[in-house]
């Protein structure tokens, strides 16, 4: 049985993913267009400008590796301390496939509002995601009193980052039990008291 052909949303999310990936060449909605094998009027249609196109193509990105089901997971660890250490298991077995869309989308945004758009906006995302891990370990009695919640889901965000995972591992070599390790170590030291 063979598969249906990709919606006209699909074709496009591809073609862009494709642009990217190999580089070179400016991203128009020109080269998407004739990429997706579509008209720009089509392409049009389907996303209102670059950015509402980018901010799918995050998004399009992140539901083909499963993000909704590891955000399950985060949700459903028994703890806020589990679910912190949840968000940086994810952060180590993702980051190595997800790099060079980084990378690519890290040289984009310094061209382009909208892929700067895009980029911030699951940004924006992961930042609330930190910030529901940070309140559940506040609710759990776990933060340390002396630390803002905002200022804790911070260092959460900025010491999972993608930025933070590639100075350690790509750069210093650490593998990625080693990331596991001691990134848990370092923000349960950092943000919770000893239970």
């Amino acid at each position: 049985m063979s598969s249906s052909p990709p919606t006209t949303r699909a074709r496009i999310l591809l073609a862009t993913l494709a642009l990217i990936q190999r580089g070179g060449a400016p991203l128009t909605m020109i080269a998407i267009a004739k990429e997706a094998g579509l008209s720009r009027q089509a392409l049009y249609l389907t996303f209102a400008d670059r950015a509402d196109l980018f901010i799918a193509l995050l998004r399009y990105v992140d539901g083909q590796r499963g993000l909704v089901q590891e955000q399950a997971k985060v949700r459903a660890a028994p703890s806020g301390v589990d679910a912190l250490l949840a968000i940086i298991d994810r952060q180590a077995r993702w980051n190595p496939d997800y790099k060079p869309l980084a990378d690519a989308f890290d040289l984009l945004r310094r061209q382009d509002p909208a892929a700067q758009q895009a980029w911030q906006d699951r940004q924006d995302d992961r930042l609330a995601g930190c910030r529901v891990v940070v309140d559940r370990i506040r609710d759990e009695g776990r933060l340390r009193p002396d630390l803002d919640p905002a200022l804790a889901a911070d260092l959460v965000w900025t010491t999972t980052s993608i930025e933070t995972w590639d100075d350690l591992v790509a750069k210093r070599g650490w593998s990625a039990q080693e990331y596991r390790r001691w990134t848990g170590e370092l923000l349960l030291s950092a943000i919770t008291v000893r239970a």
